[in-house]
């Protein structure tokens, strides 16, 4: 992707799980277990918990009823509570309606519902606890991507009324760690189910660069494949020689590149397993999905010299840097901390870090802002009174009523196609082409990072593997919490995976395939998936993955991302029509959240907030 264009830096469920109080402790221990000590474990504190977590067992079951089993749901008929403003959906669009909406109205009475059992939505904390230390890690959305260029004037308002200061990440985060202390590089690891054998490469291949030839000819593969990736890597071959400039350019905007490398440069299959993946981290989906012309944005190899036109002037590059060490779950702590001020002390972003949070705070009667958890709600109706929305408590499976004078929506498009009746059927079309990407973020606290340091690696592009990318986690330092110094120290290692299917005939058919697919995976063979692959790495550096082990949290988001053009499937007309159509409210419910934009990005979910807020304010 360009600078807009991001991902990463973006089964049927077997009934619902109890998920509150003490239940989470003990029905759930095969996928729950308490990174805490013993003697807490009781406490109910989500971010201590590992296993499976992301859309976590119990999180969908209720949405599911309706989406996979058509279930109609109506209102119990009396509410039980009254509100000024009801928020469905507490991640980073939601909560930040919350706040921009009292600060408007500081006498307003505000829920906030959410289907999970913490907070933030994609901002997801994950915590670790060994040798008397806590390990912070982000499980989902990790940066404030390119503030200086991409943010509105209200996301850095945001920013500045939490008191963040996202210049200050030049000291927090530690840029020369890795590759000037440690001495380290970013690498490829070859599969030995895919390529033979497995192996690490310490270097990537750059298209154009002297040295792509001699970092290529250490690849596993094939005589053939080697050459055809050197000279897709080296050359300046124009691959589509003799047609007319009009004929490359409808060409490169209606071709895949995969396509491209496939029919056009020809390259043996070893070489295309290699390139396959090259934008499933970045973009949330192989290069199937990917228009010549974007791989042309992104510099991939054999596509320079096919006569194509260049964007005009040098994007702004910042550094990937502004992030915590939990990712954007701080901005959400940050916004839960301003709405309900009990729930945690401190007042700046870097005690925000080991600021301790008392989820029983979360829904005190006594509250102007209530944030309730493992509830989703099924149903938003206007009526003379405002909006009624009625939730299903996940502990007593009941559904309750509430009534709320305005209400904001911030969850999933798809969701809100089906829990409001009133949506005329165009939009409801509208909302439910927002198909998110299917991902899974794994994070796995080893003793120590040897492994990597023999290898001579940090971070590692898995071509055609369950998980794409395997790096060690970014070290930032704020706040009193301090990131690893040494690879003798304990390490989180952090490796995404892409569910994405290479099948459908377009990307969202993809994202559907793979979502399914994900889903009737276990967490147990989740785990197997992923360890049986870094077993294969630590095997290259000469140890014993299970040996090194200490604990894993798989992130799984089967709705991950929102969703983000595709330039083979969308034009910007398009997406500009669909996008304003799915924005539009139905009397008095506004739309927020990051799918109203299809954009995956912190600003996003931020601005579709401002915007919600104004229009709820009228």
């Amino acid at each position: 992707m360009t600078m807009q264009h991001k991902i990463s830096r973006r089964y049927f469920l077997q009934g619902s799980a109890a998920l509150t109080g003490s239940l989470m402790f003990s029905a759930c221990q095969k996928e729950y277990r308490a990174a805490q000590p013993e003697n807490t474990a009781k406490i109910y504190y989500p971010p201590a918990l590992n296993g499976l977590r992301g859309d976590h067992e119990g999180s969908e079951t209720a949405a599911h009823s309706m989406a996979m089993f058509g279930k109609n749901y109506t209102l119990p008929g009396k509410a039980v509570e009254h509100y000024d403003l009801v928020v469905i959906g507490g991640g980073i669009s939601g909560l930040t309606s919350a706040y921009l909406y009292r600060q408007k109205h500081p006498e307003a009475k505000v829920l906030v519902l959410d289907n999970h059992d913490d907070f933030g939505g994609h901002a997801k904390r994950n915590e670790f606890s060994y040798q008397g230390r806590t390990f912070i890690t982000y499980g989902g959305s990790e940066s404030l991507d390119s503030p200086k260029t991409t943010f509105s004037k209200q996301a850095h308002s945001l920013l500045e009324s939490l008191g963040v200061d996202y210049k200050k990440f030049e000291q927090y985060f530690d840029r020369d760690l890795y590759e000037k202390k440690w001495q380290l590089k970013q690498g490829v690891f070859f599969s030995p189910e895919v390529f033979g054998k497995a192996a690490v490469v310490p270097s990537l291949p750059e298209t154009g660069k002297e040295n792509a030839a001699e970092i290529i000819r250490r690849f596993p593969l094939a005589e053939d494949a080697k050459q055809a990736l050197v000279e897709l890597y080296t050359s300046k071959t124009n691959y589509l020689k003799g047609k007319k400039k009009r004929q490359r350019i409808e060409f490169a905007e209606e071709t895949s590149y995969y396509d491209f490398l496939k029919d056009t440069v020809k390259l043996p299959e070893g070489a295309l397993n290699y390139l396959k993946d090259i934008s499933s981290e970045y973009w949330g989906h192989p290069i199937s999905a990917i228009s010549v012309i974007e791989a042309l944005e992104e510099n991939y190899p054999g596509v320079q010299n096919l006569g194509l036109p260049e964007e005009d002037g040098e994007e702004e590059k910042e550094p990937y840097i502004y992030h915590f060490p939990d990712g954007n779950a701080s901005i959400a702590r940050l916004l839960v901390r301003k709405l309900i001020p009990s729930i945690a002390a401190g007042n700046t972003m870097e005690d925000i870090v080991l600021a301790k949070f008392d989820y029983s705070k979360l829904d005190l009667p006594e509250n102007s802002t209530r944030i309730r958890l493992n509830s989703t709600a099924l149903l938003a109706e206007n009526n003379a009174e405002g909006v009624a929305v009625a939730y299903l408590k996940h502990d007593d499976q009941q559904l309750v009523q509430v009534q709320a004078k305005k209400c904001i929506f911030a969850g999933h498009s798809a969701l809100a196609a089906r829990i409001i009746p009133q949506m005329p059927e165009a939009q409801k079309k509208t909302e439910l082409s927002c198909v998110k990407v299917p991902m899974v973020y794994a994070k796995v606290l080893v003793k120590n990072a040897q492994a990597f340091k023999k290898l001579g690696v940090y971070s590692l592009y898995a071509p055609s593997s369950p998980y794409c990318l395997i790096q060690l986690e970014d070290p930032v330092n704020i706040g009193g919490y301090q990131a690893q110094q040494s690879p003798d120290e304990p390490m989180i290692v952090h490796a995404v995976r892409i569910a994405t299917d290479f099948t459908g005939e377009n990307v969202r058919e993809q994202y559907r395939n793979g979502r399914r697919k994900l889903f009737a995976q276990s967490y147990d063979a989740l785990k197997t998936e992923l360890l049986g692959q870094l077993r294969h790495l630590y095997e290259l550096a000469g140890e014993n993955f299970d040996e090194m082990l200490v604990d894993v949290t798989l992130n799984r988001w089967a709705h991950g991302y929102s969703y983000e053009q595709a330039e083979l499937a969308d034009t910007e007309q398009s997406m500009e029509r669909t996008t304003r159509a799915m924005r539009k409210p139905v009397g008095n419910i506004f739309m927020a959240g990051c799918d109203m934009a299809w954009m995956p990005y912190l600003q996003n979910a931020v601005d579709e907030a401002f915007r919600a807020v104004k229009e709820a304010s009228v």
